[in-house]
């Protein structure tokens, strides 16, 4: 009889650790979505709270970083210029991009390349814009990053 309420309530508590870590994954995707439908290439750097001045990369260009639940973000302009030439999400842990691949596609379109047994897929479109969404794996499991980014060839 102990036996069976010491299961129970492990039972109950790995149930109520999962709910949490499941509401967090069924996220990731609408706050990707968020970010690229807010953030837009060739449009100029929103106003948004997630996003701060950071120190430039490049001459003549402005840079920002932030983060959005967990989602970090960097972002570019072109040279002299308050448009944004590129935008980079990471997304750290496991590899997410089969969760945010819908999203992504939703905003950006069709992929021209994907392998999603490689956790890769690749846009192109005129005027050298490129875009890619990928997984970087890390030293352990799930140390690894999964990346969105948007930029010029």
């Amino acid at each position: 009889m102990l036996n069976h309420t010491v299961f129970r309530l492990i039972t109950l508590i790995i149930a109520l650790v999962m709910v949490p870590v499941a509401g967090i994954a069924a996220d990731i995707s609408a706050d990707v979505e968020k970010i690229l439908r807010e953030v837009r290439q060739d449009q100029p750097v929103p106003a948004v709270d997630y996003l701060q001045p950071a120190e430039p990369i490049n001459t003549d260009c402005a840079s920002y970083r932030g983060g959005f639940r967990g989602i970090g973000i960097t972002v570019e302009t072109h040279p002299a210029d308050d448009r944004v030439a590129s935008l980079l999400l990471q997304i750290p842990g496991t590899d997410q991009t089969r969760q945010i691949f819908p999203a992504v596609k939703r905003v950006i379109g069709p992929p021209r390349y994907a392998s999603p047994k490689k956790s890769e897929y690749g846009w192109e479109w005129p005027n050298y814009r490129s875009a890619s969404l990928h997984y970087v794996k890390g030293a352990k499991p799930g140390e690894g990053s999964t990346i969105v980014s948007l930029f010029y060839r």
